[in-house]
């Protein structure tokens, strides 16, 4: 055998072992390792769009209340627009998105990231905030901060990786009670600015009627909080070879008294798919 050839043997074989250390070091790695090497190249994406769908039951029969269809378009890394058509349910009920919209109609919020949050900077209406609270990209940010256990699934399509998450119940409690404080002072502000432009002896009258409507809506809240337990688990598929995210899928169940001290049960499914990343 000529010099030549044995140069491109030799070449072919440390390929090959090149090749089958890589794939090792790829099955090495642990659910929190893939999870972080995801997180971490969302970091570099400029673009990308998601399509997502979610639906809520409510009691022990998980009588559908809710269903619901949105999209989002991120830009230039921090700024994020979310749309739904108004589809199913009766907006008026109190499901996923209560706002008194029409059925049929289009609802688009705008989204801002600053300091690793998304920060509404459209309307900051209940529908808004019902439909922000859906983002993917902000659950992946409370996965990554929240206590959890990752493991990998088996039997994942080929190319890709399947990473079970489960929160930590007390962190899970603490993202939706933190989620509705937020919402309690976001209302609470808007009445104050509408308040603001009234007359003294007016506004005087109102504020006092206002602060003890919310005061006694927060109480109330703060006890079913302390009464109630959660579940949250998470499917995220990511591609093998790009580490970004393919598919984010949620399970959330939540039990609480309702101010009556009657027990009740909700369970929340998402569903997002992502693509277009540049």
């Amino acid at each position: 055998m000529s010099l030549f050839y044995r140069f491109i043997l030799m070449g072919l074989c440390l390929l090959a072992v090149l090749i089958m250390s890589s794939c090792r070091l790829q099955e090495a790695k642990t659910g929190e390792e893939w999870f972080n090497q995801t997180w971490s190249g969302l970091a570099g994406v400029d673009t990308m769009t998601f399509q997502g769908q979610a639906a809520l039951w409510r009691g022990e029969k998980r009588v559908l209340e809710q269903n619901l269809s949105y999209t989002g378009k991120l830009d230039d890394h921090h700024r994020l627009t979310m749309r739904t058509v108004l589809a199913e349910g009766d907006p008026n009920k109190g499901g996923l998105l209560a706002s008194g919209k029409r059925t049929g109609e289009v609802y688009e919020t705008e989204l801002q990231a600053m300091e690793r949050r998304w920060h509404i900077v459209s309307d900051e209406e209940a529908l808004g905030t019902g439909l922000a609270r859906l983002n993917p990209l902000e659950q992946l940010e409370h996965i990554r901060t929240a206590g959890k256990s990752i493991k990998l699934e088996s039997g994942a399509a080929r190319g890709t990786k399947v990473l079970r998450i489960e929160l930590d119940p007390k962190d899970a409690l603490a993202l939706i009670g933190g989620e509705l404080e937020k919402e309690m002072t976001q209302v609470k502000q808007k009445w104050e600015e509408k308040l603001a432009k009234l007359p003294d002896a007016k506004r005087v009258k109102l504020t006092s009627q206002t602060e003890q409507i919310w005061s006694a809506g927060h109480e109330q809240l703060v006890q079913m909080l302390n009464q109630a337990e959660t579940e949250a688990v998470y499917h995220l598929t990511i591609n093998a070879k790009t580490g970004l995210p393919i598919r984010l899928t949620s399970e959330s169940r939540l039990t609480y008294l309702s101010p009556q001290g009657a027990p009740q049960q909700e369970m929340l499914r998402t569903d997002n798919r992502f693509a277009d990343y540049r």
